[in-house]
């Protein structure tokens, strides 16, 4: 016997009812979208105009929801994305970040980034309020205050990026408790003080950026924890002491940019001994004594910048023996003696090696 029309028609309501409660999102958490919009403005791009659908889960550009409980989990609106290339306009969203964003306490990704025009500090509430919060990116915009304090509050977070700001003050100390977080990004800022002397405790750390800012103070020996680490970038900033020697046990350390800063003391040997290193900036500072004559057939570098420093005695004969250098300055130092023979010698410009105190051979003059 089949199915009668009203009983049918009774399971479609019911079906319907379901999915529909499934996929709309809390009014709360629209209101708080929509305060989140009114506090930005865009004049040219069709962004906020898709936020008219009363279900905030459906059709809203840049924003989805989690299908298991339809609340707001991702929010992405970034300048480079292809919608905006298509209408040829970019960096023109303005404004502010609103609180109101903290109401939507199962976010988990938060990208609002390069659009050059965002003002106005970073909502103190998100490290208390958003918990579930992964991924962070408010890059490339002119955000100014300081980091949130208590940033560390956000345990699950993976990517930090603060980038291109205009963001001043400290880097808050409870930053060594994100200990899932794996990029760090904040230069291009006015960050100013020290490294938190345990920045070690970021284990998970591959990536972290602090160059072009204003910090000061010496680099953490705790930084010898961080096994994962692949890129350290220090440029730029007004960092002194020594290089810390534990630096060198970094086992998949492949950049290490400290150029223009105030260092000093001498290249740790066992920094020209690392197989995974291959970008080494040490250009800048004042570092001295001799270039450790350490090369050999492992050594990897596609740059070793170690030029306006106050480095003495000769060019390491082992670099001939390296198994690559690409770019390679050794100007403006105190070096002596002939340059070696051989690769990479002798593809090598005299820029390389001019303004140094008594070098020569060839690409300079004879010796």
């Amino acid at each position: 016997m089949g199915i009668s029309a009203l009983p049918l028609l009774l399971l479609l309501l019911i079906i319907f009812s379901v999915t529909s409660s499934v996929i709309s999102c809390p009014p709360s958490e629209r209101a708080a979208l929509l305060a989140f919009k009114s506090s930005l403005s865009e004049p040219y791009l069709p962004i906020f105009r898709t936020w008219s659908d009363p279900n905030c889960c459906r059709n809203w550009y840049g924003v989805t929801c989690d299908p298991t409980n339809s609340r707001v989990s991702d929010i992405s609106l970034r300048a480079e994305a292809s919608i905006f290339i298509r209408h040829r306009h970019s960096g023109q969203i303005s404004g502010n970040i609103s609180p109101e964003i903290c109401n939507l306490h199962h976010l988990s990704t938060l990208i609002l980034s390069d659009w050059k025009n965002i003002s106005g500090p970073i909502p103190s509430c998100i490290s208390s309020s958003l918990p579930s919060l992964r991924l962070l990116d408010l890059s490339g915009n002119r955000l100014s205050s300081v980091i949130p304090s208590d940033i560390g509050l956000l345990r699950r977070l993976t990517v930090l990026d603060l980038a291109g700001n205009d963001l001043s003050g400290g880097i808050p100390a409870s930053l060594a408790n994100l200990s899932s977080l794996m990029h760090l990004d904040l230069s291009n800022n006015r960050i100013s003080g020290r490294i938190p002397r345990d920045l070690g405790n970021l284990q998970m750390l591959s990536r972290a950026l602090l160059g072009r800012n204003l910090i000061s103070g010496t680099i953490p020996p705790s930084i010898s924890m961080m096994s994962r680490l692949a890129d350290l970038d220090l440029s730029q900033n007004r960092i002194s002491g020594e290089i810390p020697e534990e630096i060198s046990g970094l086992p998949v350390l492949s950049s290490l940019y400290l150029d223009c800063n105030q260092i000093s003391g001498v290249i740790p040997e066992g920094l020209m001994r690392s197989r995974g290193l291959n970008m080494l900036n040490l250009s800048r500072n004042s570092i001295e004594g001799s270039i450790p004559d350490v090369f050999g057939r492992r050594s990897y570098f596609n740059v070793i910048d170690l030029a306006h420093n106050r480095l003495t005695g000769r060019i390491p004969e082992t670099l001939t023996s390296a198994g690559y250098v690409g770019h390679l300055n050794l100007s403006h130092n105190h070096l002596c003696g002939q340059i070696p023979e051989g690769s990479p010698f002798d593809r090598l410009e005299a820029s390389s090696f001019s303004s140094n105190d008594c070098l020569c051979g060839m690409p300079l003059r004879r010796c």
